[in-house]
């Protein structure tokens, strides 16, 4: 499907190009883009996209950069400190219900590979009670697990919070001074097996979509005041988001090379198992029938009512308020 999808991708990004010729004689924008965490191989397009030029044929000079959490790349984005981003949905309804002036423009991935890494098993969310769990103040699982909970019955009262940096996650883990930590499958998972593989240790991962919770992956988000005003430059960037995409999953092993030359202190084999279980969360059946990128109204409305349902908002925001459509090329 991807395979079809890069050349469909190459069609359209000349498409664009060729509509905009100022586009070759300006130089490009420069934007800085937000990952949501450290870097991990579930950003391999972000530097696919700089490496090959998509971003450059689409008119931007972009600087990734990292984040701590999907509520921080929320409030970055707001306060205009940062052009672009990837959150979770959930911080993302939370952001627009508080007033943050963000919005989504693009489904990174479509299923959500979020969870807590631990070194025994937590089954179920109730095992979750009286266990010390590590996140960021602004992680995004600080909103997905009071939805878990709220939606099984359960007190969310009843888990240790300890506010941590990531960086110290897995020390904090492996000294034995937390039970858990905020993780992904994508992202997390393959770099503590490595680290507790010399060690004869197991590494244990409770996915929030086992759980219940699989509204969206991740979204693409920018100030709400560009996609009004400059609805043009919106969808070239989410061409070009979605180019270096179909590239990585149809050239793994190219795309994750470029990922891991471009940041040195990450392992070529961790980054390319990062990104197998990454591209499993983007091709999927919704994806197949609706294309990348998109989200339907009724879609996101259904997670605009889960999450309202769950945590108290402010307000609760319309679909058009948390997704634009019309962005992404079909």
């Amino acid at each position: 499907m991807f395979r079809r999808m890069f050349r469909l991708a190459c069609l359209l990004g000349a498409l664009a190009l060729s509509a905009a010729p100022a586009l070759a004689q300006s130089p490009p924008h420069k934007v800085t883009f937000l990952t949501n965490y450290t870097f991990a191989g579930r950003d391999t397009p972000y530097f696919v996209g700089v490496a090959k030029g998509y971003f450059r044929d689409a008119g931007f000079d972009v600087t990734v950069e990292p984040a701590t959490g999907s509520g921080f790349v929320v409030t970055a984005i707001d306060s205009h400190k940062a052009d672009f981003g990837m959150a979770d949905p959930g911080s993302v309804i939370k952001g627009v219900a508080s007033g943050a002036k963000v919005k989504a423009f693009m489904v990174f991935m479509d299923n959500d590979t979020s969870g807590l890494a631990s070194l025994k098993p937590y089954p179920t969310p109730q095992s979750l009670y009286g266990a010390r769990l590590a996140a960021a103040e602004s992680d995004s699982a600080r909103v997905i697990l009071p939805i878990i909970f709220h939606q099984k019955g359960l007190d969310i009262g009843k888990v240790n919070w300890i506010a941590a940096d990531p960086s110290v996650y897995v020390s904090l883990l492996l000294s034995g001074q937390i039970d858990l930590y905020t993780a992904s499958l994508d992202g997390d998972i393959p770099a503590l097996e490595a680290i507790v593989a010399a060690q004869n240790r197991k590494v244990y991962f409770a996915s929030f979509a086992d759980w219940g919770y699989n509204p969206f992956g991740y979204l693409l988000i920018t100030q709400a005041s560009r996609i009004a005003g400059h609805p043009d430059e919106v969808k070239r960037f989410a061409g070009a988001i979605a180019k270096a995409v179909a590239y990585s999953v149809a050239n793994p092993d190219d795309a994750t090379a470029i990922m891991a030359n471009a940041n040195p202190t990450l392992k070529l084999e961790t980054v390319r198992a990062q990104w197998r279980q990454s591209i499993k969360a983007i091709e999927t059946s919704y994806v197949k029938e609706h294309g990348y990128g998109v989200a339907t109204p009724d879609r996101v409305q259904r997670v605009i009512d889960l999450v309202s349902q769950s945590i108290k908002l402010p307000r609760q925001p319309a679909a058009s308020e948390v997704f634009a459509e019309g962005m992404v090329g079909q």
